[in-house]
């Protein structure tokens, strides 16, 4: 799964060849007809509109589609833009095609952009029409039947074969990569290594110079994928033994904090948009990527039996073209896909992946593989001094006292003192009244019981009324 490209946006590079979907006709605006939006953007990016010279080219789809998308309704999107970053991004889309409406449903936890549509599915209703950030309920919908086959959209080839389904049922959305972060005022970028076994003969990042993330899923699992397990085995057990890293409790935010104070000197992993805004600031701190990047991939579905097919299926062509994912890079920075936007500077820190082997984790992955990695790496902390999670679930009914950070940390009184837990947007089942609920619906004063791993630790499951 690794390849050599000019930077690891790349992978959504174009092939060779015409669109998909037989007789195509051109979308209803030309390309030399930029609406109001798009020229701002492009003079907002301080990009010569020439760039989307042949954008009619790129939204050719066939005319079947678009007489269907004016008789259907409107189209439902659970995705992770904010009230800010929406509007920005899907304006340019509405110009473009007016008789086609979007309606983002943001949605923070996987719970409700993944599950809760999942669970509708399988009684029969389709609640939503295209998601965003599936991860590993991949397998739940393809076992449920609940995809639709992607592979007729005339972009669908232009994207590199490992960042879409062979079957068509998923594309990807976007890519992280996931390396290292480190101080620059210990450790000079020339020391730092140019593969991951190189960490081993590093000597300046040893003797807990190097704080790790219990992350395994972003970074292990990929070099897994990449390497095989031998390979994994020998680098973790080594990585332990020779480098002697500190194994952290904080999530990857943290580390790169504890990096920039000086508590180590680099830290794994870490990504470029989590040290980006730190270095602007002024902080020591900067981001390197070690041969070869690994790479996580957000996926886009359409829920089989949608009633929208074809306003979603016009959507997303325009979603992966040029035009696109330049709006989607204005409202959002995120690194752009498109093999013709790689040279622009619009990536951070482009020179960190330009060239380099990737090591690419596909969604079914995290179900299929990651499992197994999974007891390789808990054994690998446990060896390490990785502080210990209990594995105790704990059980209370109580009252919240104190709801944090929208939802993602909770407060409440047991026998007398004050417990705090962690929720993950993924993990932590949120149910209120009976029913599946975001984390961010949580309230101080709700009554619940709550099933978790001990104090500081994370919550399975909160049932509130």
């Amino acid at each position: 799964m690794k390849r050599h490209l000019q930077s690891f946006c790349l992978v959504l590079a174009f092939a060779i060849g015409g669109s998909a979907g037989g007789v195509l006709v051109a979308a209803p605006v030309q390309g030399a007809e930029l609406s109001q939006y798009t020229k701002k953007m492009l003079a907002d990016l301080k990009l010569d509109p020439s760039i989307l010279a042949d954008i009619d080219q790129e939204l050719k789809v066939p005319p079947a589609w678009i007489a269907a998308a004016k008789k259907e309704g409107k189209v439902r999107f659970a995705g992770s833009y904010t009230a800010t970053e929406w509007p920005l991004f899907i304006a340019a889309f509405k110009a473009r095609y007016p008789f086609i409406e979007i309606e983002h449903q943001r949605e923070g936890s996987r719970a409700g952009r993944v599950d809760k549509p999942l669970i509708a599915f399988m009684q029969g209703h389709v609640t939503t029409d295209i998601i965003s950030a599936v991860g590993s309920g991949m397998k739940q919908f393809r076992d449920a039947g609940a995809l639709t086959d992607l592979s007729d959209l005339p972009n669908f080839t232009r994207i590199h074969p490992d960042m879409r389904a062979k079957d068509g049922l998923w594309i990807g959305e976007r890519l992280k990569a996931w390396c290292m972060s480190y101080n620059p005022k210990l450790i000079k970028k020339q020391d730092m290594p140019a593969r991951w076994e190189d960490i081993l003969t590093v000597k300046a990042l040893h003797g807990r110079n190097i704080g790790i993330a219990n992350r395994p899923h972003n970074w292990v699992l990929n070099l897994w994928l990449a390497h095989g397990e031998e390979w994994t085995r020998n680098f973790l057990d080594r990585l332990v033994s020779e480098a002697r890293p500190q194994m952290r409790k904080e999530g990857t935010r943290a580390v790169v904090v504890l990096t920039i104070a000086g508590e180590f000197h680099a830290a794994i992993p870490s990504t470029a948009r989590g040290v980006y805004d730190y270095a602007k600031k002024g902080a020591p701190i900067a981001w390197h990527c070690p041969e070869p990047v690994p790479v996580t991939i957000s996926e886009l579905i359409v829920v089989k039996g949608s009633k929208n097919l074809n306003s979603a299926k016009i959507f997303l062509n325009w979603f992966l073209s040029k035009e696109g994912q330049l709006h989607q890079y204005h409202a959002t920075t995120g690194s752009p896909v498109h093999k013709d936007l790689q040279d622009l500077g619009l990536v951070m820190y482009a020179n960190e992946t330009k060239g380099k082997a990737l090591a690419i984790r596909p969604p079914e992955s995290l179900v299929t593989v990651f499992p197994k990695v999974q007891k390789v790496w808990n054994a690998t902390w446990v060896r390490a001094g990785g502080p210990l999670v209990s594995k105790t679930i704990t059980k209370v009914k109580t009252k919240l006292t104190a709801v944090e950070k929208g939802g993602r940390g909770l407060r409440f009184k047991v026998k007398g003192g004050e417990h705090k837990v962690k929720m993950s947007g993924s993990r932590s089942e949120v149910t209120i009244g009976g029913k599946r609920s975001a984390r961010s619906k949580l309230k101080a004063g709700m009554e619940c019981e709550i099933s978790y791993l001990g104090n500081g630790n994370e919550a399975r499951k909160v049932s509130c009324q």
